[in-house]
Protein backbone atom coordinates (compact mmCIF):
# COMPACT_ATOMS: atom_id res chain seq x y z
CA UNK A 1 0.00 0.00 0.00
CA UNK A 2 2.79 2.33 0.94
CA UNK A 3 4.37 1.90 -2.66
CA UNK A 4 1.19 2.34 -3.95
CA UNK A 5 1.07 5.62 -2.74
CA UNK A 6 4.84 6.95 -3.43
CA UNK A 7 3.90 5.33 -7.02
CA UNK A 8 0.33 7.26 -7.58
CA UNK A 9 2.16 10.67 -8.06
CA UNK A 10 4.14 9.08 -10.88
CA UNK A 11 1.40 7.44 -12.73
CA UNK A 12 -0.64 10.52 -12.51
CA UNK A 13 1.97 12.47 -14.36
CA UNK A 14 3.11 10.38 -16.51
CA UNK A 15 -0.75 10.23 -17.60
CA UNK A 16 -0.93 14.02 -17.41
CA UNK A 17 2.13 13.64 -19.94
CA UNK A 18 0.83 10.83 -22.20
CA UNK A 19 -2.39 12.87 -22.66
CA UNK A 20 -0.86 15.55 -23.55
CA UNK A 21 1.67 14.12 -26.47
CA UNK A 22 -1.84 12.10 -27.67
CA UNK A 23 -3.43 15.31 -27.75
CA UNK A 24 -0.81 17.07 -29.62
CA UNK A 25 -0.26 14.49 -32.01
CA UNK A 26 -4.02 14.18 -32.87
CA UNK A 27 -4.25 17.83 -33.13
CA UNK A 28 -1.25 17.66 -35.64
CA UNK A 29 -2.98 15.29 -37.80
CA UNK A 30 -6.36 16.79 -37.88
CA UNK A 31 -5.20 20.18 -39.33
CA UNK A 32 -4.14 21.08 -42.61
CA UNK A 33 -1.19 23.35 -43.18
CA UNK A 34 -1.74 26.88 -43.24
CA UNK A 35 -0.61 27.31 -47.13
CA UNK A 36 -3.59 24.38 -47.63
CA UNK A 37 -6.73 25.98 -45.61
CA UNK A 38 -7.88 28.93 -47.13
CA UNK A 39 -8.79 31.67 -44.25
CA UNK A 40 -12.33 31.17 -44.32
CA UNK A 41 -12.02 27.69 -43.44
CA UNK A 42 -9.42 28.08 -40.88
CA UNK A 43 -12.18 30.15 -38.94
CA UNK A 44 -14.81 27.90 -39.83
CA UNK A 45 -13.25 24.55 -38.64
CA UNK A 46 -15.22 22.63 -35.99
CA UNK A 47 -13.16 20.73 -33.08
CA UNK A 48 -12.62 17.42 -33.75
CA UNK A 49 -15.10 14.70 -32.56
CA UNK A 50 -13.13 13.41 -28.82
CA UNK A 51 -11.07 10.33 -29.23
CA UNK A 52 -9.58 8.04 -27.02
CA UNK A 53 -6.69 9.72 -25.56
CA UNK A 54 -8.81 12.58 -25.23
CA UNK A 55 -11.70 10.32 -23.46
CA UNK A 56 -9.12 8.94 -21.34
CA UNK A 57 -7.10 12.10 -20.29
CA UNK A 58 -10.79 13.58 -18.82
CA UNK A 59 -11.29 10.19 -17.00
CA UNK A 60 -7.89 10.26 -15.51
CA UNK A 61 -8.45 13.93 -14.69
CA UNK A 62 -11.21 13.71 -11.62
CA UNK A 63 -9.28 11.28 -9.78
CA UNK A 64 -5.55 12.95 -10.46
CA UNK A 65 -7.43 16.07 -9.47
CA UNK A 66 -8.87 14.03 -6.24
CA UNK A 67 -5.10 12.02 -5.34
CA UNK A 68 -3.07 15.54 -5.93
CA UNK A 69 -5.96 17.41 -3.29
CA UNK A 70 -5.52 14.17 -0.63
CA UNK A 71 -1.71 14.12 -0.93
CA UNK A 72 -1.72 18.07 0.02
CA UNK A 73 -4.43 17.70 2.39
CA UNK A 74 -1.84 14.83 4.35
CA UNK A 75 1.06 17.39 3.49
CA UNK A 76 -0.69 20.48 5.38
CA UNK A 77 -1.70 18.21 8.37
CA UNK A 78 1.77 16.84 8.87
CA UNK A 79 2.98 20.33 8.81
CA UNK A 80 0.37 21.47 11.47
CA UNK A 81 0.96 18.79 13.47
CA UNK A 82 4.80 19.23 13.52
CA UNK A 83 3.96 23.33 14.32
CA UNK A 84 1.77 22.14 16.59
CA UNK A 85 4.06 19.91 18.48
CA UNK A 86 7.14 23.07 18.20
CA UNK A 87 4.25 24.93 19.52
CA UNK A 88 4.50 22.74 22.60
CA UNK A 89 7.75 22.69 23.30
CA UNK A 90 8.34 26.44 22.94
CA UNK A 91 5.77 27.35 25.18
CA UNK A 92 7.60 24.11 27.81
CA UNK A 93 10.68 25.80 27.38
CA UNK A 94 9.61 29.41 27.84
CA UNK A 95 7.73 28.04 31.35
CA UNK A 96 11.41 26.46 32.30
CA UNK A 97 12.90 29.74 31.35
CA UNK A 98 10.53 31.74 33.99
CA UNK A 99 10.61 28.94 36.45
CA UNK A 100 14.59 29.59 36.48
CA UNK A 101 14.06 33.86 36.31
CA UNK A 102 11.61 33.35 39.12
CA UNK A 103 14.28 31.70 41.26
CA UNK A 104 17.26 33.95 40.40
CA UNK A 105 14.97 37.03 41.38
CA UNK A 106 14.60 35.37 44.69
CA UNK A 107 17.39 34.81 45.38
CA UNK A 108 18.70 37.57 44.54
CA UNK A 109 16.19 39.23 46.65
CA UNK A 110 17.67 37.17 49.23
CA UNK A 111 20.93 37.91 48.85
CA UNK A 112 19.92 41.31 49.35
CA UNK A 113 18.22 41.72 52.06
CA UNK A 114 20.81 39.39 53.62
CA UNK A 115 23.93 41.45 52.71
CA UNK A 116 21.51 44.57 53.98
CA UNK A 117 21.14 42.46 57.04
CA UNK A 118 24.85 42.08 57.42
CA UNK A 119 25.92 45.27 57.33
CA UNK A 120 23.00 46.53 59.82
CA UNK A 121 24.70 44.65 62.44
CA UNK A 122 27.82 45.57 61.57
CA UNK A 123 29.65 48.32 64.29
CA UNK A 124 28.95 51.93 62.73
CA UNK A 125 32.87 52.49 62.00
CA UNK A 126 33.50 48.73 60.89
CA UNK A 127 30.41 49.30 58.36
CA UNK A 128 32.22 52.85 57.23
CA UNK A 129 35.28 51.21 56.40
CA UNK A 130 33.82 48.86 54.39
CA UNK A 131 31.97 51.58 52.67
CA UNK A 132 34.40 53.96 51.91
CA UNK A 133 36.31 50.91 49.49
CA UNK A 134 32.71 50.27 47.70
CA UNK A 135 31.66 51.02 44.53
CA UNK A 136 29.81 54.52 44.98
CA UNK A 137 26.43 53.13 43.41
CA UNK A 138 26.66 49.98 45.19
CA UNK A 139 27.27 51.85 48.61
CA UNK A 140 24.74 54.59 48.03
CA UNK A 141 21.97 51.41 47.20
CA UNK A 142 22.92 49.46 50.48
CA UNK A 143 22.84 52.82 52.50
CA UNK A 144 19.25 53.21 50.97
CA UNK A 145 18.18 50.00 51.83
CA UNK A 146 19.73 50.37 55.96
CA UNK A 147 17.29 52.05 58.44
CA UNK A 148 17.95 55.26 58.60
CA UNK A 149 19.46 55.23 62.22
CA UNK A 150 21.95 52.83 60.79
CA UNK A 151 22.90 55.09 57.45
CA UNK A 152 23.09 58.21 59.79
CA UNK A 153 25.73 56.06 61.96
CA UNK A 154 27.80 55.05 59.15
CA UNK A 155 27.70 57.82 57.43
CA UNK A 156 28.67 59.49 60.68
CA UNK A 157 31.82 57.47 60.57
CA UNK A 158 33.20 58.11 57.04
CA UNK A 159 35.85 60.74 55.96
CA UNK A 160 33.46 63.42 54.82
CA UNK A 161 34.25 63.67 51.37
CA UNK A 162 33.52 60.53 50.77
CA UNK A 163 29.88 61.12 53.17
CA UNK A 164 29.15 63.96 50.80
CA UNK A 165 29.44 62.15 47.15
CA UNK A 166 27.43 59.05 48.90
CA UNK A 167 25.03 61.46 50.26
CA UNK A 168 25.33 63.67 46.86
CA UNK A 169 24.95 60.24 44.98
CA UNK A 170 21.44 58.61 47.18
CA UNK A 171 20.08 62.33 47.04
CA UNK A 172 19.93 62.17 43.04
CA UNK A 173 18.29 58.66 43.14
CA UNK A 174 15.46 60.80 45.67
CA UNK A 175 12.77 63.25 45.08
CA UNK A 176 14.63 65.64 47.01
CA UNK A 177 16.62 66.73 44.19
CA UNK A 178 16.87 70.29 43.25
CA UNK A 179 16.51 72.09 47.01
CA UNK A 180 13.94 69.86 48.14
CA UNK A 181 11.17 70.08 45.35
CA UNK A 182 9.94 66.69 43.62
CA UNK A 183 10.68 67.31 39.73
Amino acid sequence: MSNLRKALPLVVATAFVSCAFAIGAEQKKAEPSAKEEAPRVREARVAPPPSDARQYCADVAAAAGAARNARQEKELLDIEQRIARRTADLEAKRAELQEVLDRYDTLLKQTDERLVSIYGRMRPEAAAAQFANMEEDMAAAMLMRLQPKQSSAILNEMEASRAVLLTKKVASLSSLVGGGKKQ
